[in-house]
């Protein structure tokens, strides 16, 4: 254990601990059992996209430690076409597009756009990919930690999850690059108190995924 290591996680509001766990979620309890000082920057609805601006700040490029984690929104299902509006660096200009873009995607469902124009992901796998290999490639931390997609209660959902988490799993090198699988197990408990709600997990949840990135750090000898 050495304590004057920074962690810096990016990812989306479980990163964040939203809306329950806010300054209480895995980040945090990480740090707590190395040690370690934490930054978190999870951020609410974010993607990679938001994950690319959030790793240009001097604070994460200095981490010692580094999770990112992304999917959720990333694998969201929209049709094809439908416009993109960063959550973060936000403006009030953003702000604005963002409530078109809902209005736009609203009346999309109504007027079945899905069907007419086809379905995409919120980031195509490909780019989903990429945007986490430029992050990695382009970090100085001695360790990337990569925890992968939960499962969300909404299981129409659950074969593109599937597919961005087997691509995640084949950037896990053993060396300087680990992904933290707990899918499975918290697939068991998706109706208990692992879950505050269809999606956001709840303080148990957390604990849940704290204990499997510890797990692996000790395993690495950190």
């Amino acid at each position: 254990m050495i304590e004057q290591y920074k962690y810096v996680a990016l990812g989306d509001c479980v990163t964040l601990g939203m809306p329950l766990q806010y300054k209480q979620g895995y980040p945090e309890q990480v740090a707590i059992a190395m040690g370690w000082q934490v930054t978190n920057y999870g951020h609410t609805m974010s993607t990679t996209r938001e994950g690319l601006q959030y790793f240009k700040k001097p604070d994460v490029q200095a981490a010692d430690i580094l999770s990112i984690q992304y999917g959720i929104v990333d694998s969201w299902q929209t049709f094809k076409g439908a416009p993109f509006v960063l959550y973060y660096p936000d403006t009030k200009w953003r702000k604005l597009l963002r409530k078109i873009v809902k209005k736009i995607k609203k009346y999309g469902r109504k007027l079945n756009f899905h069907g007419l124009l086809g379905t995409a992901n919120v980031v195509p796998l490909e780019e989903y990919i990429a945007n986490i290999q430029y992050m990695i490639q382009n970090s100085q931390a001695k360790y990337i930690l990569l925890p992968e997609i939960y499962p969300n209660k909404d299981l129409s959902r659950e074969s593109r999850i599937l597919e961005y988490n087997q691509a995640l799993a084949k950037l896990h090198d053993g060396k300087r690059v680990f992904v933290i699988h707990y899918f499975d197990e918290l697939k068991l408990h998706l109706n208990g108190e692992y879950y505050d709600d269809s999606t956001h997990l709840s303080g148990r949840g957390h604990k849940l995924v704290a204990e499997k990135i510890i797990q692996q750090l000790n395993f690495i000898q950190i």
